[in-house]
């Protein structure tokens, strides 16, 4: 379970921007008449495919769904029907940015996002879409349970990865968030960063004069540096690169800098803003906030190597992309009428 309101209350207590945890419980939900859809009524058993012969032009071909002898050994195992990313980035939303949520057990931290979202004045909200992706956490520390506590006023989609579980899958986590985004602009955030109003609206003034090619980094106001992986990005940009490397799941590290890489070689400009501020929760709190596995080791020497290896052509880019099951939920309070 979820450690104590004052003990998130007081560690957040000289954070600008951050708000006090006042939170909800199961029961409360429940008591609250709530609207929480599976997208489809089934499991996602996707495999999301590209070329095998990497370039600057490469996308996303196809998407794999099948039962029997799931996952697939081979990229050849992928089925036929074919998924354009440049296609579909044309027919996506332009007024409307996702904010995507990478969550793994820590219910406090995603209590205090909601918390914070739940300020936004409802013009604001309708310019957004709100996703959750749930890395495999445990049952008693899932998105979804955390999500439907708060009894979200705005529809929150939850993106929820099936076990068995895969150690740092951060990779996947966002490959699944672009896969289903239907935004052309897409923003990654940490479960421990808080998004403002203030901030959500220059967002939004990016999204809207921005070329597909930026990348935008943004400041953390409470700790005074560019934080290294909350990007806000467009999916055609994103997918163009070739999107996150799930190669370095399982190991600690480098994910960012290789996504980084990625970008860079495929021609996005990183532009650096320090008048849209990010709030972080200080890590010495966060730790104390998450829940890993005691074998989950932050030793990152495999996935440096890894790193270094791709950039020198030694070892090929991705080709294999969602190496898992999911299952999709959205969940809004519905609003009784009299």
């Amino acid at each position: 379970t979820a450690l104590p309101d004052s003990d998130f209350a007081e560690g957040l207590g000289g954070l600008s921007g951050a708000l006090p945890i006042a939170m909800a419980t199961v029961a409360e939900a429940q008591a609250e008449t709530l609207q929480s859809t599976a997208d489809g009524g089934k499991e996602h058993r996707g495999h999301l495919c590209i070329s095998p012969r990497w370039s600057h032009q490469h996308t996303p071909r196809n998407v794999q769904e099948q039962g029997g002898g799931w996952p697939p050994r081979t990229v050849a195992a992928c089925s036929a029907r074919k998924v354009n990313a440049a296609a579909a980035a044309s027919a996506c939303e332009q007024r409307i940015v996702t904010l995507g949520v990478l969550y793994y057990n820590s219910p406090a931290l995603l209590h205090n996002i909601m918390r914070g979202w739940a300020t936004w004045p409802e013009s604001l909200a309708q310019q957004f879409h709100f996703t959750v992706v749930d890395d495999c956490s445990t049952s008693e520390h899932s998105a979804l349970s955390v999500v439907r506590a708060n009894k979200p006023m705005y529809p929150i989609r939850v993106l929820t990865i099936q076990p068995p579980k895969i150690a740092w899958n951060d990779v996947g986590a966002l490959n699944l968030l672009m896969h289903t985004a239907t935004t052309c602009w897409a923003m990654r955030l940490d479960a421990d960063v808080v998004v403002t109003p203030q901030a959500a609206r220059g967002l939004l003034g990016l999204a809207e004069r921005s070329d597909i090619d930026s990348v935008h980094m943004f400041n953390r106001e409470n700790i005074g540096s560019v934080h290294p992986a909350n990007w806000l990005f467009h999916r055609q940009a994103y997918w163009r690169a070739g999107g996150s490397d799930e190669d370095f799941a399982g190991s600690y590290g480098y994910v960012d800098a290789q996504l980084g890489w990625m970008l860079s070689q495929s021609g996005a400009k990183f532009r650096r803003h320090r008048d849209v501020n990010l709030t972080q929760v200080p890590s010495q709190l966060q730790r104390r906030l998450q829940h890993y596995p005691a074998n989950f080791s932050k030793d990152s020497t495999h996935n440096l190597e890894l790193h270094l290896r791709k950039q020198k052509g030694l070892a090929p880019l991705p080709t294999l992309y969602l190496r898992f099951r999911w299952h999709a939920n959205t969940v809004t309070k519905r609003v009784r009428r009299p």
